[in-house]
């Protein structure tokens, strides 16, 4: 496979021209918001930097996305990216992707607020490995609101709009700051453990991956794996593996061939219902709402 140059948006080279175009902004007093459309090359590979915090938030898409991430500080590894990636400001991230059309909504932060509203300042390698991929159905419905509001602005949404993004920087400043300091050696899974939960969950069909199906592809026990996740990655492998069915669910929505009872089938809900219900209970809306939505 032939791999592109990177595109280089670093803030130094503030003229060199940028793969996406604006869809819809809002300027809060705390953040501004946009929805990009990118239009990448595949693959693509981006090198990044900004002096402010930057939440991004990929919009579904019916291919679905894969990609990964290496912050330009210390320890140099790559991470899966999820569909919540926080990037903080002043370090480098390097991107590869399998690029195409994706839509991205994301919200760069006054950096003085984010700081005094979030206490994060301090960035070592465990917090940014966590930053790749944010496991958190709460920022997921608050991007969503937000999106609507940048896109039809109505009466109020200035209100709106800074009260969402007060919203994030408080969740992010739970995530980040209740993620457990663990001395190098201790209690955490290997690379391929993680890889090997991560491709279980997202490629299912069926029955529901369990713990102790995700215990028995790492060779450790379930009350282990369910210690060690956590220790690990800072989220419980429960509101991993809900965010990842959640993410697969939009995704397949989206792509609106599919049946919803076969989306619940295939998703591992026992009825069509019992999907709906907790699809629901995540996004605010049913899933043949979230459709319309879409089309």
């Amino acid at each position: 496979m032939t791999h592109n140059s990177p595109i280089d948006l670093r803030a130094s080279r503030p003229a060199d021209p940028k793969p996406w175009t604006v869809l819809a902004v809002a300027d809060g007093s705390a953040a501004r918001i946009e929805l990009r459309r990118y239009e990448l090359p595949t693959p693509n590979e981006m090198w990044e930097l900004d002096d402010a915090p930057i939440l991004s938030i990929v919009m579904p898409r019916a291919e679905g996305t894969r990609g990964e991430i290496m912050f330009d500080m210390g320890k140099r590894q790559r991470h899966r990216v999820g569909r919540l990636m926080l990037r903080p400001a002043g370090i480098a991230m390097h991107s590869r992707g399998d690029g195409g059309v994706l839509d991205i909504l994301t919200c760069r932060f006054d950096p003085v607020r984010f700081a005094a509203t979030t206490g994060l300042a301090e960035w070592d390698a465990r917090r940014l490995s966590r930053c790749a991929a944010i496991t958190s159905t709460a920022i997921l419905t608050l991007a969503e609101r937000l999106k609507q509001e940048v896109q039809a602005p109505a009466f109020g949404s200035a209100v709106v709009i800074d009260a969402l993004v007060d919203l994030l920087m408080v969740d992010l400043g739970r995530i980040f700051r209740g993620v457990p300091q663990r001395e190098e050696g201790q209690g955490g899974l290997a690379p391929w453990q993680l890889a090997r939960i991560e491709e279980r969950l997202r490629s299912s069909e069926g029955d529901w991956p369990t713990t102790q199906d995700l215990a028995a592809l790492c060779g450790i026990s379930r009350s282990h794996l369910s210690r060690s996740f956590a220790a690990t990655t800072g989220t419980a492998l429960s509101d991993h593996a809900a965010l990842i069915r959640l993410e697969r669910a939009q995704d397949m929505i989206r792509a609106g061939a599919m049946p919803m009872n076969l989306i619940a089938q295939t998703l591992g809900f026992a009825t069509a219902s019992a999907f709906s219900a907790a699809f629901r209970r995540s996004t605010g809306l049913t899933p043949r709402q979230y459709r319309q939505a879409f089309h």
